[in-house]
């Protein structure tokens, strides 16, 4: 056999299922951010009134966090709220096509002056929203994250559709992480099976969110077909890099550099459109200057 390469088809495929999803918050669930209030009942902090919580709270100790949008998205509100005693304080509301479906989200109690987005603007996963931090009727720096069933954000006292967010992406990760490594096609002379699409692998994650999300407790852990087994190429030691890389450099750096990002689509060891692409938005998620040119910071972020 004399090795993988992908054939258009497959690229194609390959584009399109790249996993997307990912939390509002860079690091780990538990590390670098944590959940201080689930959705559900609850005496608010503020009021000392019972009511439902129609979102989840998170915290996190670095200074700056950016929130950062979990999906690529549509920006349907991003201002200061004028509600009393402040209410979300500013804040950002995007509208996701998941699957078919359509959800809101909405992040809350971010700084002043922070908030990077426009109503009706269009960006990808990973591009800051604004800063956590307390505006609003808040009693401490956090974010404030609701998921919501549906095209319009719309308040109910009951938190009719609204969905737990931690457990919804928490399990929409899992799956498209799962998908991408099934949907891998080996050569032309070694086929794989092909995985099951998008839409049915993830039916039962989401499903299990909303059920979670009803009864206040975490998704269970959604069960998917398992990869098919391809050949693993050794592991090739990351090398040193002499000046800058850009739009049309050449060589093993720029080829070590497509494989970190998962690069398809350029030729490899050539830089191209889309690895200028994932350039900038690596340089995006890690807070460093998004202009695709990769120098001694952005090359310090390539594993």
């Amino acid at each position: 056999m004399s090795g993988v390469r992908f054939s258009q088809v497959a690229l194609k495929e390959k584009e399109e299922i790249m996993a997307k999803a990912q939390f509002p918050i860079d690091g780990k669930l538990g590390k670098d951010f944590k959940v201080t209030s689930l959705m559900g009942m609850r005496i608010h902090p503020v009021t000392k009134q019972k009511k439902h919580h129609n979102g989840t709270d998170i915290w996190s100790p670095h200074e700056p966090c950016w929130i950062e949008a979990p999906y690529d998205c549509t920006v349907i509100e991003a201002k200061k709220s004028t509600a009393p005693g402040g209410g979300f304080g500013n804040y950002v509301i995007i509208l996701m096509k998941i699957n078919g479906q359509f959800y809101t989200s909405l992040f809350a109690h971010m700084g002043d002056g922070t908030l990077k987005v426009k109503k009706g603007q269009k960006i990808e996963a990973g591009t800051p929203l604004g800063k956590m931090a307390s505006t609003g009727m808040s009693t401490g720096k956090h974010l404030h994250w609701e998921l919501r069933l549906g095209k319009q954000h719309i308040w109910d006292a009951n938190g009719k559709n609204y969905i737990e967010p931690i457990a919804f992406f928490k399990a929409l990760i899992a799956q498209e992480a799962a998908i991408a490594t099934a949907k891998v096609v080996a050569t032309e002379d070694d086929p794989v099976a092909p995985a099951p699409t998008h839409n049915a692998a993830t039916a039962n994650a989401v499903e299990a969110a909303r059920v979670a999300a009803k009864a206040g407790t975490t998704a269970p852990k959604p069960v998917v077909a398992k990869p098919v087994a391809t050949p693993v190429a050794p592991a090739i030691a990351k090398p040193k890099l002499v000046g800058q890389l850009k739009k049309g450099s050449k060589g093993g750096s720029v080829a070590y550099l497509q494989k970190s990002l998962k690069v398809v689509g350029d030729e490899s060891g050539v830089f191209g459109e889309n690895t200028h692409k994932a350039v900038v938005l690596l340089q995006k998620r890690t807070k460093l200057t998004a202009d695709g040119v990769v120098g001694p910071l952005t090359w310090g972020k390539i594993k």
